[in-house]
């Protein structure tokens, strides 16, 4: 069936109806843009900025603007999630919100980039001790499909696992967090037995779960 080529975020078929989260979005990348591109940082922060103060809906069109443009433009991913950081007024809830909302209403139709740049975005949020960063980790690991050994799947699988693996300190911080990690990996580690191909990935998972079982009942004993 035939593709659409203008989506960025989206796979979608010329049958498909118009995406309303698409067209909102990207009518916040094209918002975005047309104050960042062709000035100086200095000048496209200061115009990002004073749109923000404007009010409410300015300071959540500028946002989402900004994360579309990490999800479908790596090689801009870091300048626009520093933007971000700095004009975020709400402690990243609108970005929160709305990665939840495409991992769970959009995932399955999410173009490979996007998918690739959301767990990049998850990562960086974690790292910046982001308020509400261990939802969207949980909101992630709901994603991976059990028994499911497809390249994608195993792809979810390894990177939410480099990322809980990565922040381990992080992780402790938080008994939900830890239970549910638990309880995906261990079952995951059912779905890799026999595969030679994922016996590394199976090894990395079993370590993972030792090490969280293994801390949280030393903690029980302190």
């Amino acid at each position: 069936m035939e593709q659409k080529s203008k989506s960025k975020l989206l796979i979608s078929t010329s049958l498909d109806a118009k995406d309303e989260l698409e067209e909102r979005l990207d009518r916040c990348v094209a918002l975005v843009s047309s104050m960042i591109n062709g000035v100086s940082e200095r000048e496209a922060n200061d115009a990002l900025n004073a749109y923000v103060c404007k009010g409410a809906s300015q300071h959540e069109d500028v946002c989402l603007g900004l994360f579309t443009l990490v999800l479908s433009e790596p090689a801009q991913a870091q300048k626009c999630y520093r933007d971000l950081a700095l004009v975020s007024r709400d402690g990243m809830n609108i970005v929160l919100n709305k990665i939840n909302q495409l991992l769970m209403e959009k995932y399955l139709k999410l173009q490979d980039t996007c998918r690739t740049q959301l767990a990049w975005l998850v990562r960086e949020l974690v790292k910046s001790g982001v308020l509400g960063a261990d939802g969207v980790c949980m909101t992630f690991m709901k994603q991976i499909a059990g028994g499911d050994i497809s390249a994608k799947n195993i792809w979810l699988a390894e990177s939410v696992l480099d990322i809980l693996m990565d922040q381990r300190e992080w992780v402790m911080k938080s008994s939900i967090l830890i239970a549910m990690s638990v309880y995906t990996y261990l079952r995951l580690i059912v779905d890799h037995h026999g595969t030679p191909q994922l016996l590394v990935l199976r090894q990395k998972e079993v370590d993972f779960c030792t090490m969280l079982l293994r801390e949280r009942v030393m903690e029980r004993h302190l």
